[in-house]
């Protein structure tokens, strides 16, 4: 390539990436994710990925993004990929920067910062796979909770289109995300009478297997796991537990078997 040529070709790239700068703050914590957006890339479209966070005007933690699921290719995941609140409700705002590994599906990611007593930061990684989550106050004025679905179940006993994915909600507390689902029973029923809205709707096309496997799960999770099980067992006594891909996803009695070791796997039932 001739060197006038291969020049343009350098300045062209160059003027294809797009520099990004996202900034939140919370009392005296402030947070700066900057990145390169190239919009022509035939790759992954964002490079030098960076966060500084600062309290009072200083920074006390910069450095690039190098996430374990995604390296250095990580995508923001926007909207939303910078948040500082204080998700322990310990009085010193977090630092939360989710992430995207790229392609169709999965997966969320979310590296949270806590605040040291050595004045720094510390990183927790959290994978959320399809369902990504939502960061809420689940009553006025209280702790923030993150809310999200139960990715184990994702492509188990369906195709995801046709899935649904158990409620979970989690807290973080120390160093860990510790789940809490079933201190709010309400949204876990709003959540299983909506998946049995949809296996009903989908059960004669043999596409529902994967909303009522979900519909088990929050049962279970409002203690009533033994009525479910009645329930399953009649509907396939009646003969509506078909699968329209029963070569992969089975219906019938194996669905059921298939359930239940689900079931106690993943710790809904024992």
């Amino acid at each position: 390539m001739a060197p006038a040529l291969a020049l343009a070709v350098v300045l062209v790239l160059a003027a294809a990436a797009t520099a990004q700068t996202v900034t939140r703050s919370s009392g005296a914590v402030s947070a700066t994710f900057t990145f390169d957006y190239h919009q022509s890339s035939v790759g992954t479209p964002y490079s030098h990925l960076r966060l500084t966070i600062s309290r009072s005007g200083r920074a006390l933690y910069s450095a690039p993004v190098n996430d374990r699921w995604c390296g250095t290719m990580c995508w923001p995941n926007q909207p939303g990929t910078l948040a500082v609140a204080d998700v322990e409700g310990n009085g010193q705002p977090d630092v939360l920067l989710n992430l995207y590994t790229g392609g169709a599906h999965c997966c969320s990611v979310t590296e949270v910062y806590r605040p040291t007593a050595a004045h720094g930061y510390t990183r927790l990684t959290h994978i959320w796979g399809d369902p990504d989550y939502r960061l809420e106050r689940l009553t006025p004025g209280g702790p923030y909770r993150f809310v999200t679905g139960d990715d184990r179940y994702a492509y188990e006993f369906a195709a995801y289109a046709f899935t649904g994915l158990p409620l979970e909600i989690l807290k973080l507390s120390g160093a860990r995300f510790v789940n809490v689902t079933r201190s709010y029973p309400k949204l876990v029923e709003r959540d299983a009478s909506g998946d049995w809205k949809y296996y009903r709707e989908n059960r004669r096309s043999g596409t529902g297997l994967g909303f009522l496997g979900a519909w088990a799960a929050d049962e279970y999770t409002l203690g009533r796991g033994a009525a479910a099980t009645h329930t399953i067992a009649a509907l396939e006594r009646a003969g509506q537990l078909r699968s329209s891909t029963p070569g992969y996803w089975s219906g019938g009695a194996k669905f059921i078997a298939r359930l239940d070791a689900f079931l106690r796997k993943t710790g809904y039932s024992r």
